[in-house]
């Protein structure tokens, strides 16, 4: 998995937690190879997650499945689309990449494809609302999104949360008021 070209969390971390349970009564080990993934994998907010929940867990596979389980079954890409035809023209859907707690100013950010903050002037002046899309496993807590953001902040936007209306999440829009990260803040993790 460590090798594998760029892929959607929704593959990746399922794919990565058999491979990791060979490490499941070796904690060094397991780090070590969840290091090694992340490492090859710098984009997947998703394997930030995944080894935030295996590393703070007494059982780090079951852990692992219940994180891979909840991040495939996440509808938020399918209620974007929803959202997307039933309000057009009157609601723009922007796609993040990752959020989380910028720990300088406490505030809430986005990291967006190039262009986002474009998009959004434009839309704000046609009086058009702007909801984000945060799939599962893609917000992070303040140490980890620390982590992802200095690594993979280049060619991509961080748009402060206040620029969005409302968030997409798997259980339908929600306040940006409502934002939780999807694992625990677990320094070993940010070290990677």
């Amino acid at each position: 998995m460590a090798r594998a070209g760029s892929a959607p969390d929704r593959f990746l971390v399922p794919e990565s937690v058999p491979a990791l349970a060979a490490f499941a009564h070796e904690p060094n080990a397991m780090l070590i190879a969840l290091k090694g993934l992340i490492t090859r994998q710098p984009d997947s907010p998703g394997l930030l997650c995944l080894a935030a929940h295996m590393v703070h867990s007494l059982n780090p596979i079951d852990a692992g499945w219940e994180f891979a389980s909840e991040l495939s079954e996440d509808a938020s890409g399918d209620i974007a689309e929803t959202v997307a035809i039933a309000e057009a023209g009157g609601t723009d859907v922007i796609d993040s990449i990752a959020s989380g707690i910028d720990a300088e100013t406490g505030e809430l950010v986005v990291m967006c494809p190039p262009g986002t903050t474009a998009w959004i002037e434009h839309a704000r002046s046609s009086g058009r609302s702007v909801i984000v899309v945060m799939a599962k496993g893609s917000r992070l807590p303040t140490l980890l999104w620390g982590r992802f953001s200095s690594r993979y902040s280049d060619n991509h936007e961080v748009v402060d949360g206040s620029s969005f209306d409302d968030a997409i999440c798997a259980s339908g829009i929600t306040p940006l008021a409502a934002w939780r990260p999807d694992c625990p803040d677990v320094a070993e993790v940010a070290r990677f």
